[in-house]
């Protein structure tokens, strides 16, 4: 192996070293870039450098769509879905394998808490994998629609070809499964970019695709920058399908590169102001507990995070004293804000582009809303942001209506049912929502008047990989996960049969 190529990670005394890629990940093989540019990554946990990695270009493009178009015009569009089948669940069981290694890898580089954070993700991404490799069977089937005596019709739904993928930094593993799982279910080969400031554990899972037998080009692995690889993707003239999760502003740039090139088909899942709502009848405790796991979990990077919490007047005093006391008591940055302490359940944000904009929020607020936090000390190393709750906040201005994504949530009242569901919808996102109330005929009135793609109801932020997830509005178009996490990346195609 060639020392460019790889370097060895290691973290903490009880968990494995890593033998970490560097390289570009094309044809199944690590390989530096067309212009040898690399890329430094950095722990948000203690500011310090992990290592540097290749970054592609637009000519690393080309020759990853050259690969991966070769793949499927080849042995790949010919494999039948049980095979598909065995290839993803010899995956999943190589994913079970590692996963301590790739938990790792996501607490250094994207600043999550090892055991209440990293280690969950890949849980999840383990039961994803299973779901998906049964799905290749289950989800690929067309429909016969019988016309008259003398004609009937049937329909076959067929991989798209080659498909990009352009994950964001705060999921870094697990948003790219939900898309790459999918995407091989349905029969597509995959060119994926990673956000570069969260490249590491998917390059180092493009060893275990390879272990588990996915012919080369299947999956090809380009780290760069949005305004290059993201750009060189998206306006790609033979690839045949984009699907993008980050900001709204991006996403809408996706759909103009769409436009300007093949109107390749996207599928978007963008930003989100989710709203919680607390009805007077609700379980308190309960509420608390789940709004704050809503908003705090991951350090408040999540696109359904409720940043926006409603609380009916009766009771909105009590919540309040009940959601303070619930932060310090569960809420912690662990021993000496290490993310391998096992009390550590909240870490740093991303970077300092992301603390600098969060910080710069909270010193900037109006006078007349209330900052409730624990501030932290200047000695602390580190982007941390306290757990913060802010109230007294106007409907109208940018901290109700603009995605802060960090641990900072508004918390407003409000009297009526009818106040409460113009208030939660009025936001130009729809990714979730949430209500809290002990009356079901409330709970099922707000699923059938709030305006978002993801409803919960007396719990916040409970995914499921066997249910559609995507958003209303600005957040998105399409879903994923589920049923359509593989059907998003199929096309129908109508044959017509005459009966002489």
């Amino acid at each position: 192996m060639s020392s460019d190529l790889y370097t060895t990670i290691e973290a903490t005394t009880g968990l494995p070293k890593v033998e970490q890629p560097l390289g570009l990940f094309i044809d199944n093989e690590f390989v530096s870039s067309t212009q040898g540019e690399k890329y430094d990554t950095f722990n948000p946990s203690t500011m310090a450098k992990i290592t540097s990695f290749y970054i592609g270009n637009e000519e690393d493009v080309n020759k990853a769509t050259v690969s991966s178009r070769k793949a499927f015009d080849g042995i790949w569009s010919k494999t039948s879905p049980r095979e598909r089948n065995a290839l993803l669940r010899k995956l999943g069981e190589l994913i079970k394998r590692d996963k301590e290694k790739i938990a790792l890898l996501d607490c250094l580089d994207a600043g999550k808490p090892y055991y209440s954070n990293a280690l969950i993700d890949i849980d999840q991404i383990i039961e994803l994998t299973e779901f998906f490799s049964g799905s290749s069977e289950k989800f690929t089937m067309g429909d016969t629609i019988p016309i008259s005596t003398n004609k009937y019709c049937y329909t076959i739904k067929e991989p798209f070809g080659v498909v990009a993928l352009i994950v964001p930094w705060n999921y870094p593993f697990a948003m790219a499964c939900w898309k790459i799982q999918g995407a091989l279910a349905a029969g597509n080969t995959v060119i994926i970019k990673p956000s570069e400031l969260t490249s590491l554990s998917l390059l180092y899972a493009a060893k275990l695709f390879k272990e588990a037998g996915f012919p080369p080009g299947v999956i090809n692995i380009i780290p760069g920058k949005g305004d290059t690889v993201g750009t060189a993707l998206a306006m790609h003239m033979d690839i045949d399908k984009i699907s993008f999760t980050g900001s709204t502003k991006v996403g809408g740039l996706i759909l103009e590169c769409s436009g300007k090139s093949n109107l390749k088909d996207v599928t978007l899942e963008c930003g989100g102001k989710s709203a919680a709502v607390i009805l007077e009848d609700a379980d308190l405790q309960n509420a608390v507990e789940s709004v704050a796991e809503g908003i705090f979990f991951n350090s408040g990077q999540n696109c359904t995070a409720n940043s926006r919490i409603y609380v009916q007047k009766t009771v909105y005093d009590k919540f309040i004293s009940l959601l303070k006391a619930h932060i310090k008591q569960t809420w912690k940055f662990g021993s000496n804000f290490d993310l391998f302490s096992k009390d550590c359940s909240m870490g740093p944000v991303i970077s300092k582009v992301q603390y600098n904009k969060i910080t710069d929020i909270l010193k900037n607020v109006p006078k007349e809303v209330n900052v409730i936090n624990d501030p932290i000390p200047d000695s602390v190393k580190g982007y941390f942001i306290p757990p913060t709750i802010l109230t007294n906040v106007e409907q109208s201005s940018d901290l109700m209506q603009q995605e802060i994504f960090g641990p900072v949530t508004c918390v407003s009242q409000f009297s009526t049912y009818e106040e409460a569901i113009k208030l939660a919808n009025d936001s130009k996102y729809g990714l979730a929502a949430m209500v809290f109330t002990s009356n079901i005929d409330s709970a099922n009135k707000f699923a059938r008047d709030i305006k978002a793609g993801t409803v919960w109801i007396n719990s916040s932020n409970e995914e499921e990989v066997s249910v559609p997830f995507g958003g209303y509005k600005m957040s998105g178009i399409g879903r994923e996960l589920g049923k359509s996490g593989v059907e998003s990346f199929l096309q129908t195609k109508t044959i017509h049969v005459p009966v002489r």
